[in-house]
């Protein structure tokens, strides 16, 4: 899951305009529409690096959260996702997020054997993997 708010909305704003394949993207397109979507969404005015947007394309490329997004860089300037059907909001439950239901499931169901601790470290998972897919929060 994003360290933050703020990250979330980078990636968020970042597959929205990889999605948008009527546009040519460029690292200063992407900055620039992540820095309009901080101000408009949050009133951010500092604005957002280059760099911070390319590490955004890194982890969004990474397995860290699950992504794995297929981001190409085509005519060495442009961004887009290979697959044009690719969202990071379309992303189906992994066979680790299946584990983690059925492990909270099974501690509910579990007539309070499962401490408190173990219940919230679990739920805690589940919830931080349901916010990456689904966009709660």
């Amino acid at each position: 899951m994003p360290a933050n708010k703020n990250a979330l909305i980078r990636y968020k704003t970042i597959d929205r305009c990889l999605r948008n394949r009527f546009r040519l993207w460029t690292i200063d397109d992407l900055t620039e529409a992540c820095s309009a979507a901080l101000r408009e969404m949050e009133g951010i005015t500092k604005g957002v690096s280059v760099r911070t947007v390319q590490g955004d394309l890194q982890m969004m490329r990474s397995d860290k959260l699950g992504y794995n997004a297929p981001i190409e860089v085509f005519d060495r300037v442009y961004y887009r996702y290979a697959d044009p059907d690719y969202s990071i909001n379309g992303m189906p439950l992994t066979e680790e997020d299946c584990r983690l239901l059925r492990q909270a499931v099974e501690m509910l169901d579990d007539d309070g054997k499962a401490t408190l601790n173990e219940m919230r470290d679990v739920l805690s998972l589940v919830r931080e993997r349901l916010t990456a897919l689904l966009n709660y929060g």
